[in-house]
C-alpha cells in the first residue's frame, strides 16, 4: 500500500472514531414526570423534595394541612378546585421561575401565596379566609389569571411589591379588605379585564409604582374605587366605576409636605356612575370632564359602562385533567 493511501486510510479511521467518542458523550435528556399526590407521595411537599425540575405535581381531591415551598420549577395541578385544598398558615411560598400553581383551593393563612420569582403562572385557584392573597414579594413577567379572591383581610387580595411587567386578569375579587394594590417600584404592570367588588378600603391602590396600565376593569360598591400616591404615567382608562363611596382618590398631602411633586397620569375615557354631566352630540362622551379634584379629572368621561363582560364567582375552571 503506498504512502498516500496508508496516510488517508489512517485518517478516515480517525475520523469515525472522533465521530463515535462525541455521539457515546451526547447527554440523554429525561422526559418530564407526573407526580401523583398521594399515591406516590402523601405531602405536597414530598412530592416538591423528589420532582425534577419540569415536573408535573398532580394534587388529587381532599384536604393538605402544610406549608409548601416550591423551589423547583414544577407544576402544582389540583384535580378540582372546589374539593382540592391547601389549608395554609404562613402560605405556600414561590421560590423558583417558570412554576405554575392551578386548580387549587388555598385558604386560612398569613398569606396563601408568596411568590419571589419570574415566570411563573397563577391561574384558576380560589383563595380565601387569609390575611393576603397572593403577594409578589419581587419578580418580572409573571401571571395572575383567572382566579377567585374572597374574603381576604387586612391586607390585598393581590400586591405587587417589587415587581415588574405582571398580568393581573380576569380575576374575581369580592368581599375583601383591599383588592389590588400596586406598590413599591411595582412598573410596567398591566390590571386589566377584572371584577372588583364590596371592597372595604380601596379596590385598586397604586403607591410609588409607575408606568402601570389600569385598563377595563368592573370596579364597583367599594369604598374607594382607585386611590394614588406617589405614583408617575399611569394610564387608567376605559375602567367602570359605578357605586364606590369615593370613585377616585388622590389625596397626597403627606407626601407632598417631604417636598415631593404631585403625581401625574393619564386618566381618560373612564365610565363614573356619578357623572352628571351631558352628551349634546351623542358621541359617547360627555360635554364636560369628570372633575376628580383641581389637579385631576377624565377629560373624556364616559356614558355608558364599556362592555366588559363581567368575571363570575362561578365561572371559574374547577377541574383538571387526570394524569395518564
Amino acid at each position: 500500500m503506498g504512502l498516500s493511501k496508508l496516510a488517508v486510510l489512517l485518517l478516515s479511521i480517525l475520523v469515525l472514531l472522533t465521530a463515535s467518542a462525541c455521539i457515546t458523550l451526547l447527554p440523554v435528556s429525561a422526559a418530564f414526570k407526573t407526580i401523583v399526590v398521594p399515591d406516590d407521595y402523601a405531602s405536597i411537599q414530598d412530592a416538591i423534595g423528589n420532582a425534577s425540575e419540569g415536573d408535573t405535581i398532580y394534587i388529587r381531591k381532599g384536604v393538605y394541612v402544610e406549608n409548601p415551598v416550591v423551589n423547583k420549577s414544577v407544576s402544582l395541578v389540583g384535580e378540582d378546585r372546589a374539593a382540592t385544598v391547601i389549608d395554609v398558615t404562613a402560605g405556600l411560598q414561590v421560590e423558583s421561575d417558570n412554576v405554575v400553581i392551578s386548580g387549587l383551593t388555598i385558604y386560612d393563612g398569613w398569606r396563601c401565596i408568596s411568590l419571589s420569582a419570574n415566570n411563573c403562572n397563577i391561574s384558576g385557584n380560589k383563595f380565601s379566609d387569609a390575611t393576603n392573597g397572593v403577594v409578589i414579594v419581587n419578580g418580572e413577567n409573571n401571571r395572575i389569571t383567572g382566579n377567585v379572591f374572597e374574603s381576604i383581610g387586612l391586607s390585598s387580595a393581590i400586591q405587587l411589591n417589587f415587581a415588574n411587567r405582571t398580568l393581573v386578569s380576569n380575576n374575581y375579587i369580592g368581599s375583601c379588605v383591599e383588592g389590588i394594590q400596586i406598590w413599591q417600584n411595582s412598573n410596567n404592570n398591566t390590571i386589566t379585564e377584572n371584577t372588583i367588588t364590596n371592597c372595604q378600603d380601596n379596590a385598586i391602590r397604586f403607591q410609588y409604582s409607575n408606568n402601570n396600565t389600569v385598563a377595563r376593569n368592573n370596579v364597583s360598591n367599594s369604598g374607594c374605587g382607585i386611590s394614588i400616591y406617589g405614583s408617575n404615567d399611569n394610564t387608567i382608562s376605559n375602567n367602570n366605576y359605578i357605586g364606590n363611596a369615593v370613585q377616585f382618590s388622590a389625596n397626597e398631602d403627606y407626601y407632598l409636605s417631604f417636598g415631593y411633586n404631585r403625581s401625574v397620569n393619564t386618566i381618560n375615557q373612564n365610565y363614573w356612575s356619578d357623572y352628571n354631566g351631558i352628551d349634546a352630540n351623542r358621541d359617547g362622551i360627555g360635554d364636560t370632564p369628570y372633575v376628580i379634584d383641581e389637579y385631576n379629572q377624565d377629560s373624556n368621561p364616559l356614558m355608558k359602562p364599556v362592555a366588559i363582560t363581567e368575571v363570575p364567582y362561578s365561572s371559574q375552571p374547577v377541574s383538571s385533567p387526570s394524569p395518564a
